[in-house]
């Protein structure tokens, strides 16, 4: 099982929506972003300063390369400045997700809350990762420069809301701040150490944006500049 997350222009919300409909995947999360790449860089994640829709989904890890089919062929997602999806591998997933997905839990008689999913071998090392960045709402900006600044080509913002009690603020010294930018961006393997290492000097949790980045494997990608699909046709 994977998460699979779908990026594109917000006019076309409700054919990605149709493309999911059709492909029987009933559990969607969608939310609203902005994108963050210069018009000329149509590439990535985010083609300009324009408004996306995000959608996160469960995939069973074969019918992947069927939903990239698909969005190629309804959408033509593999077109530059169309938008983009990518899949991350999943360790563990409630149980009620997996019934809604079918997936087998046959194997998983005890099973109340979580189950464990066997990860699959990758064959080789993810060509692309997934920065994660979450700083107070605000200082997009100063991770956008950051990241372009080291070579990342976009990215797309969405905004959340932080949780922590008193013992969180007094560990690490600030106060929590409720309104959050979220900044995914999707970069080359070999990119991610420099662009983390300059989001974190321009935006990290010592600085006024009290940021925190992360990065995830990202095992097969659509819709890019670059395409990569490491899923088996």
């Amino acid at each position: 099982m994977k998460a699979i997350f779908a990026i594109v222009d917000y006019s076309l919300g409700d054919k990605l929506d149709s493309v999911f409909t059709k492909e029987n995947i009933p559990f969607k999360i969608i939310t609203h972003g902005y994108g963050s790449a210069e018009s000329e860089l149509l590439e990535l994640l985010g083609f300009g300063e324009n408004k996306k829709l995000v959608m996160i989904s469960m995939v069973q890890d074969e019918h992947i390369p069927k939903l990239y089919r698909r969005l190629d062929r309804d959408m033509n997602l593999s077109k530059a400045g169309t938008g983009i999806a990518f899949s991350i591998p999943l360790k563990s997933i409630s149980a009620a997700i997996t019934k809604m997905c079918n997936f087998d839990t046959t194997e998983h008689p005890n099973c109340t809350h979580h189950i464990q999913v066997k990860e699959k071998e990758m064959n080789s090392e993810p060509q692309f990762e997934l920065i994660i960045t979450i700083v107070k709402r605000g200082y997009f900006n100063v991770v956008k420069e950051a990241a372009r600044s080291s070579g990342a080509r976009g990215g797309t913002l969405i905004h959340g809301l932080g949780i922590g009690g008193e013992g969180a603020a007094k560990l690490l010294g600030i106060s929590i701040q409720p309104e959050k930018d979220i900044i995914l961006i999707v970069v080359h393997s070999e990119d991610k150490q420099a662009i983390m290492k300059k989001i974190i000097e321009e935006a990290g949790i010592l600085k006024e944006s009290r940021g925190i980045c992360f990065s995830l494997p990202v095992d097969s990608a659509f819709g890019m500049a670059e395409k990569i699909v490491n899923e088996e046709e």
